[in-house]
């Protein structure tokens, strides 16, 4: 194989969950750049269409649907009907979370259950309906999003946090068990990466949570990334391109930490 093939996407089926911006959307930009169709999902719709219609814009191959990971039923029929339409599933890039930042003692149970619904029974469900696809088609590679956060904690995202670790060891588990079928399952965990979500949810924190010892501070935050930049989306997509594409073929149920170097300070 050529090294020009290892990134040649053309003819695979990409699902990526959350695309409708930020770390998703950038995931989904570079994997049709790449030549793979790309289904962007996403609970928020019109934001899922306009990144679609971007990249077909941008000569690439993309159609949006919506999808509620925290519904069960939602995902298993989308997927399937992915499947009937498409034949089959190469890609899945389970992107889509939420980053509630609350102090301990203010997350009550609701809370807490919406944020397991996503960020961990979401990642299971898309897989669970995903993967039969994958065995029909003899193969396919799972990327999952985990956080640095499942390495190094943070105030008020005790819930984020337990999450995060959640799809860690749920990526390795599932790397071990679907490994017969030909089907890889990696992460990737990035740090701080500069995102809507990211800056809405740390403006919300600033403005709710007294402890100013907590507060998040962003120049003492890049000051201790090596690098000396907040990472971008695109640092993300570059890296699941690469557990997507044969370079990384012999690699399953490793997570691939993109941080600019915040864990070794």
């Amino acid at each position: 194989m050529k090294l020009t093939d290892f990134l040649n996407f053309s003819g695979k089926i990409a699902v990526v969950t959350g695309a409708a911006m930020g770390i998703g959307q950038a995931i989904a930009i570079r994997l049709a750049e790449a030549g793979a169709h790309v289904i962007v999902t996403d609970y928020n719709e019109p934001a899922a269409q306009e990144t679609a219609a971007s990249i077909y814009e941008s000569g690439g191959n993309a159609e949006a649907q919506y999808m509620d990971v925290s519904n069960a039923e939602t995902v298993k029929s989308v997927i399937e009907r992915i499947g009937y339409e498409h034949k089959r599933i190469d890609i899945l890039v389970n992107n889509a979370a939420i980053y509630p930042m609350q102090p301990f003692l203010s997350i009550d149970d609701e809370l807490w259950r919406k944020t397991l619904e996503v960020n961990v029974m979401g990642v299971a469900r898309c897989i669970r309906a995903t993967v039969p696809q994958m065995v029909k088609a003899g193969s396919g590679t799972i990327i999952n999003l985990a956080s640095i956060n499942s390495y190094h904690p943070q105030r008020n995202l005790v819930h984020y946090d337990t999450s995060k670790g959640g799809v860690i060891m749920m990526t390795k588990t599932l790397a071990l068990e679907l490994s017969a079928s030909n089907i890889r399952v990696n992460a990737v965990a990035p740090g701080g990466i500069q995102t809507p979500g990211a800056m809405a949810a740390a403006q919300a924190a600033m403005s709710s949570i007294e402890d100013s010892g907590s507060r998040i501070n962003k120049q003492a935050f890049m000051e201790r990334i090596p690098i000396r930049r907040m990472g971008q989306p695109d640092d993300i997509a570059r890296a699941v391109l690469f557990l997507a594409s044969p370079m990384a073929d012999y690699i399953t149920g490793e997570v691939l930490i993109v941080d600019g170097g915040f864990l070794l300070s």
